[in-house]
């Protein structure tokens, strides 16, 4: 998925994963392997994953078209290998910053060690955190095995906590999505060169779900998931949105040219959304669509020049509906956190209502380039907006860097995206009490933002 704006490199081709033996290595020039993995970490932030083709792979590194071949199978091979080599790097960096010392310092040790090597290869970190998850099924799954590795590191630093002390009440899978979303956000608007001023905030951020050692964590403990039905009871559950028209009946009763239509560009766009699930946004094809939509080419081009048009139109589709929803079930409540645990509750059972599209606004959205990933990162930011009344909720969270809501947004962003993303759709609603407590404990505090969410449960209201 390509950046923006066009970002000139600077200090030349870098040299990853050089063999400290070789030949290249001894005269201090970098192998054609190695400038090929530079080529693709410098590619796939300046123009995107799915637009790179050979021509420029080669053309970057200076190498033959044989050379390329000799050396990988395809270009998702060749990426694959940049992307383990950034993973290794970046990650690395972070392993070594937080071994040994004081366990509650961890955060102030690793953070800046992490944001600072992000900050000086932001073209590696833009391939570790973004265009993991815009290339297809093997890409994505290495992606996966390195958030995995993330996420391992942060579960053994909260399980370490000494005992008799303070530990941090927050999922891992939280963690690393609210550093994701900081980071992307950040490589987007060319501000790289700021992540390393964000590490502080970020510190009191993360310490802001302190609580006691002798207890079990909450956020990952039996009362942070609802039953397999009680999250419809004892509230007003919404209808569903959306729904495919079936094509017109033809012969004599033809209906006006408008209402044809708008009842073939409704079935575009649903059909947009089934194949992007079924196949994926860089497998899918407008013939796929067609197909699916049991329309004619002729009056697909009539409403679209391509595919990424109609996935743009289909990825707004019932969008700003859901958001209303949301609001009213906001709005609803009389207190913050019932506010806040209410929105939440509301738009993960329109999500689990509508799982083809939830696909495609947050897991495919990454493929398609930025307009359909700005669209992604907007509703992250309008829900941020709700928690800004957190602030107001006792002398410790005006003390808060504003920081902590974008961060909160992003974290249950991550929590949202993996249960779609592993077709768990139908599941998202059990994990209101999690997602709640992770927007809610750095403004109430930890013990108390559980003591309130239980409270909803035991009252019906969740």
């Amino acid at each position: 998925m390509p950046r923006p704006t066009h970002r000139p490199r600077s200090g030349g081709a870098r040299t990853p994963g050089r063999s400290p033996g070789s030949a290249e290595a001894r005269l201090g020039k970098p192998s054609p392997r190695e400038r090929l993995l530079a080529a693709m970490t410098y590619l796939a932030m300046q123009i995107g994953y799915d637009a790179i083709r050979i021509s420029h792979l080669v053309a970057e590194a200076k190498v033959s078209r044989q050379t390329f071949y000799d050396l990988f199978e395809d270009k998702e091979d060749l990426f694959l290998a940049a992307y383990q080599a950034a993973a290794q790097q970046i990650l690395g960096r972070l392993q070594r910053a937080v071994q040994g010392g004081d366990w509650w310092e961890t955060p102030a040790r690793g953070l800046p060690v992490l944001l600072g090597a992000i900050e000086s290869d932001p073209e590696a970190a833009w391939l570790l955190f973004v265009e993991s998850m815009a290339g297809g099924e093997r890409v994505r799954a290495q992606g996966n095995e390195v958030l995995a590795a993330f996420e391992t590191l942060a579960a053994d630093f909260l399980d370490n906590a000494p005992a008799g002390g303070l530990t941090l009440d927050i999922p891992p899978v939280a963690l690393v999505g609210a550093l994701r979303s900081l980071v992307t956000s950040q490589l987007r608007a060319d501000a790289a060169d700021r992540l390393t001023n964000l590490a502080e905030d970020l510190v009191v951020w993360i310490r802001s779900y302190a609580a006691p050692a002798t207890r079990e964590r909450w956020s990952t403990g039996p009362h942070a998931l609802l039953g397999p039905t009680a999250y419809s009871e004892g509230a007003r559950i919404p209808t569903p949105i959306l729904s495919r028209p079936a094509p017109l009946p033809s012969g004599r009763r033809r209906q006006p040219a408008s209402a044809a239509a708008r009842n073939r560009r409704s079935r575009i766009l649903h059909a947009t959304a089934e194949v992007a699930l079924q196949k994926g946004y860089i497998e899918m094809t407008v013939t796929d669509i067609i197909t699916a939509a049991e329309i004619g080419k002729d009056v697909f081009y009539e409403h679209f020049p391509d595919k990424r048009a109609a996935f743009l139109a289909a990825q707004q589709l019932a969008t700003q509906e859901m958001i209303a929803e949301c609001a009213r079930a906001f709005f609803d409540r009389p207190r913050w956190p019932e506010q806040v645990y209410n929105g939440l509750r509301v738009f993960t059972i329109l999500v689990a209502r509508e799982p083809v599209f939830a696909h495609m606004r947050v897991v495919e959205a990454y493929a398609a380039g930025p307009e359909a990933m700005q669209r992604t990162e907007e509703l992250t930011a309008q829900f941020a907006v709700f928690l800004e009344e957190g602030y107001k909720q006792r002398p410790e969270a005006t003390a808060l860097p504003r920081t902590c809501t974008p961060a909160i947004a992003g974290a249950i962003f991550e929590l949202i995206r993996r249960q779609i993303a592993a077709h768990k759709t139908a599941e998202l609603p059990r994990h209101v009490p999690q997602l709640a407590y992770v927007a809610l404990a750095p403004f109430l505090g930890a013990e108390a933002a559980a003591g309130v969410i239980e409270g909803i449960v035991a009252r019906g209201d969740g």
